[in-house]
C-alpha cells in the first residue's frame, strides 16, 4: 500500500511480495522508505506538454479556401473546440507551476494536495488539447477531396482518442504519486506515437506533391531547348542560356535520385504497418529520420531549379528585344495591340478588334459574331472580323493579330507577344512582363 507521509511515499509489501516491481517502475522493499521529489516528477511531465506545445500549429491550420462550406463550418467547429481547449490547458499549466513552486517552498500537506490537485487538471487538459489536436486532423482527412493515403487514417485517429480516453480515467482515479507517473508515462507514450504516425501520413503527402511536380517538370528541358535553338537562329548568344539549362537538369537529376530513395523507404515502411499505425518505434523514427532528410534536400534542389528558370527566362527576355518569348504548363492571359502567336496543347478564348487570326488545320474553332473564314493553301484557316473565339487541340498553332487583343491560354506550350500590352501566367512558371514592341 502507498501512502502519503509528507513528501515521502512509504511503500508496504508482504514479504511474498519482496523483490516485485510495481507499475510505477519502484521496487518494493519491505520497511523501504523512498524518497519522491515532487519536483522531480514533475520535470518529466513538464516535458510532455512540451512536446504538446510542438505541434499545436499543426491543428490550428488554415482549411483550404476551396473546400464547401459545409466542410468549412465543420472544420471551424473543431479549430474553435482546439482554441479552447488549448486556452485551458494554458491556464492549467499556470496553476500548476504556481502550485509546483508553492510547494517547493513549504513542503506543507496543502501545498502537497494542491499540487496533486492541479496536477491532475494539468494532464486531463493536456488529454482535452492532444483529443481537440486529433479531431481537427480527421476534419482534414475526411473532407480532403484528393486523399493519396494507402490506409484509414481517420480509423487510426479514433484508436488513438479511445486511447487517450482511458488515459484519462487513470488520471483521474490516481490517488498516488506512482499512480500520477505512471498514468503521465502512457501519456507520453501514446503522444510519441501519434506524432510519428502523424509525421508517416504527412511524409506520404509530401512525395506525393513532389511526384507531381516533378511529373509537370517532364518537358521543361525540351523547352527550355526550343527557346535556346529559338535564340540561336537568330544569331544570340546563349551560353549562359545553357549553362542555366545545364544547372536546371542537374538539380531535376539529383532530386529524381532523392525521390527515388524516398519511395523504397515508404515502400518499406519500417516501423509502420500496413495500416499506417507503428509497431516499432526505433525502426519508425530512424526510417522518418532518413525520410524526412532526404526529403528536405530535394525540396531544397527542386527550389533551386525553380530558381534557375526563373532566370533563364529573364535571361532569354534580355536577348530577344523584339518579342516576349515564353514556353511553360499552366495559364497564360494577355491584352494588348499587336500581334500573338501560340503553339501547344492548348485551349484559347480570344477577342480582338478588326482582328485576323490563322489557325492550324487540326484545331478545333468556334466564333462568334460575323466575318470571313478562308482556308490558305498550306492548310490552316484564316479568320477575319470575327467577334470572339475558342480555339483548342493539340500540337496546334495559333497567330492572331489587331488592336485590343484579349487572349486566355490554359494548357502546355509557348507565346510569342509582339507589340503594346501586358501579360501574365499562372502554373509552372509564374510571371508576368510586357509585350515586345517589333522595331
Amino acid at each position: 500500500m502507498l501512502i502519503y507521509s509528507g513528501v515521502e511515499v512509504v511503500i508496504r509489501q508482504s514479504p511474498e511480495d519482496k523483490g516485485r516491481r510495481c507499475a510505477g517502475g519502484y521496487e518494493m522493499v519491505k520497511n523501504e522508505t523512498i524518497n519522491m521529489n515532487w519536483l522531480s516528477i514533475f520535470k518529466s511531465l513538464v516535458a510532455v506538454m512540451f512536446v504538446l506545445s510542438l505541434f499545436s500549429g499543426i491543428a490550428a491550420a488554415d482549411s483550404p479556401r476551396e473546400k464547401y462550406q459545409e466542410t468549412k463550418e465543420k472544420y471551424q467547429v473543431s479549430k474553435d473546440k482546439y482554441n479552447n481547449a488549448r486556452d485551458k490547458f494554458k491556464d492549467a499549466e499556470k496553476n500548476f507551476k504556481d502550485a509546483r513552486q508553492k510547494f517547493s517552498k513549504s513542503k506543507d500537506k496543502a501545498s502537497r494536495d494542491e499540487l496533486k490537485a492541479r496536477t491532475g487538471d494539468y494532464l486531463e487538459r493536456a488529454i482535452d488539447q492532444m483529443i481537440s489536436h486529433l479531431e481537427v486532423l480527421k476534419n482534414k482527412v475526411e473532407s480532403s477531396e484528393n486523399n493519396v493515403l494507402p490506409f484509414d487514417a481517420a480509423a487510426n485517429i479514433d484508436t488513438h482518442i479511445a486511447a487517450l480516453e482511458e488515459i484519462r480515467t487513470k488520471v483521474q482515479q490516481a490517488q498516488t504519486a506512482p499512480e500520477v507517473v505512471e498514468a503521465a508515462r502512457e501519456l507520453k507514450e501514446q503522444w510519441e506515437t501519434i506524432r510519428l504516425e502523424t509525421r508517416y501520413a504527412s511524409g506520404i503527402l509530401i512525395t506525393n506533391k513532389i511526384d507531381t511536380f516533378m511529373a509537370k517538370s517532364d518537358n521543361v528541358s525540351e523547352r527550355m531547348d526550343a527557346v535556346i535553338q529559338t535564340l540561336k537562329d537568330d544569331g544570340k548568344d546563349t551560353a549562359k542560356l545553357e549553362k542555366a539549362a545545364e544547372r536546371f537538369n542537374k538539380q531535376i537529376d539529383e532530386a529524381r535520385e532523392n525521390q527515388q530513395e524516398v519511395l523504397d523507404l515508404y515502400s518499406n515502411h519500417d516501423g509502420f504497418d500496413a495500416d499506417g499505425m507503428v509497431t516499432d518505434t526505433k525502426a519508425a523514427q530512424s526510417f522518418l529520420k532518413d525520410a524526412e532528410h532526404l526529403q528536405k534536400d530535394t525540396n531544397k534542389k527542386l527550389k533551386a531549379a525553380s530558381k534557375e528558370v526563373r532566370e533563364f527566362f529573364r535571361e532569354a527576355q534580355k536577348h530577344n528585344n523584339k518579342r516576349t518569348v515564353m514556353s511553360g504548363n499552366g495559364t497564360l492571359e494577355a491584352s494588348g495591340n499587336g500581334r500573338a502567336v501560340i503553339r501547344g496543347n492548348v485551349t484559347i478564348t480570344l477577342s480582338a478588334v478588326n482582328g485576323t487570326m490563322i489557325v492550324s488545320n487540326n484545331s478545333e474553332v468556334t466564333t462568334d459574331g460575323t466575318g470571313t473564314r478562308e482556308e490558305l493553301g498550306n492548310g490552316n484557316v484564316k479568320y477575319e472580323g470575327f467577334g470572339s473565339a475558342t480555339i483548342s487541340g493539340n500540337s496546334i498553332t495559333v497567330e492572331i493579330s489587331g488592336n485590343g487583343i484579349e487572349l486566355t491560354a490554359t494548357g502546355t506550350g509557348s507565346a510569342v507577344l509582339n507589340g503594346n500590352g501586358t501579360y501574365k501566367t499562372e502554373g509552372s512558371f509564374g510571371t508576368g512582363g510586357e509585350w515586345k514592341q517589333e522595331d
